[in-house]
C-alpha cells in the first residue's frame, strides 16, 4: 500500500470524524440570550404623515411585530436637518454633508402618556452639484438615519415598556 493510498484514507476519516462531531453544534445570536423573552411589543402605530414617519414606523412594525388595535398608541415626529462638513477653502465639485434626523415619540394609553423620549442619528452624503443626484443622495441618508433612529426608539421602548 503506498503512503498516497494511506494519506487519503486518512484524510477521509478525519474529515468524517470531524463532521460527526460539528453536527451536534447550533449557532447562537452573538448579542442575545436563548433565554432572553421574544423581542415583540404590543403598539399601535399612529398614521405616518411624512415619508421618514413611515420609514420610522415601518421600521418599528417590522422588528417589534405589526399594529394591534388593542395596544398602547405609538406616535412619532420627525425631523431633519443637514449641515455641510468642512471648512475648505477649495472650492470643489464634492461637498460632504451630515444629516441628523431626531425621532420625537410618545406612547399613550387611555389617554395617559406611558413613555416618551427623543432620539437621534447621523448619515453622512456628499453632494457633486447634479440636483437628481444629490437629491438621491440625500434621501439615502435620511432612510439609513430613520432607521438607526428607530432602532435606538425600539431599545428605549423595551426598556421603558418592558419594566412596567
Amino acid at each position: 500500500m503506498s503512503f498516497a493510498k494511506v494519506f487519503r484514507a486518512v484524510s477521509l476519516g478525519v474529515a468524517l470524524a470531524a463532521a460527526g462531531f460539528l453536527a451536534g453544534c447550533t449557532l447562537t445570536p452573538v448579542y442575545r440570550d436563548v433565554d432572553m423573552p421574544s423581542q415583540s411589543l404590543a403598539l399601535r402605530y399612529a398614521e405616518p404623515q411624512t415619508r421618514l414617519e413611515q420609514v420610522v414606523y415601518r421600521t418599528l412594525s417590522g422588528r417589534l411585530g405589526p399594529s394591534d388595535a388593542a395596544a398602547p398608541q405609538f406616535s412619532a415626529q420627525v425631523s431633519a436637518t443637514a449641515t455641510r462638513i468642512g471648512l475648505s477653502e477649495i472650492s470643489g465639485p464634492i461637498t460632504e454633508n451630515q444629516l441628523t434626523l431626531t425621532i420625537t415619540y410618545r406612547v399613550v394609553e387611555n389617554g395617559v402618556s406611558v413613555t416618551s423620549g427623543t432620539r437621534s442619528a447621523t448619515a453622512g452624503y456628499r453632494t457633486t452639484g447634479q440636483i437628481v443626484a444629490d437629491d438621491a443622495a440625500r434621501a439615502a441618508a435620511e432612510e439609513q438615519a430613520a432607521r438607526a433612529a428607530a432602532e435606538t426608539v425600539r431599545l428605549a421602548l423595551l426598556a421603558d415598556l418592558r419594566a412596567q
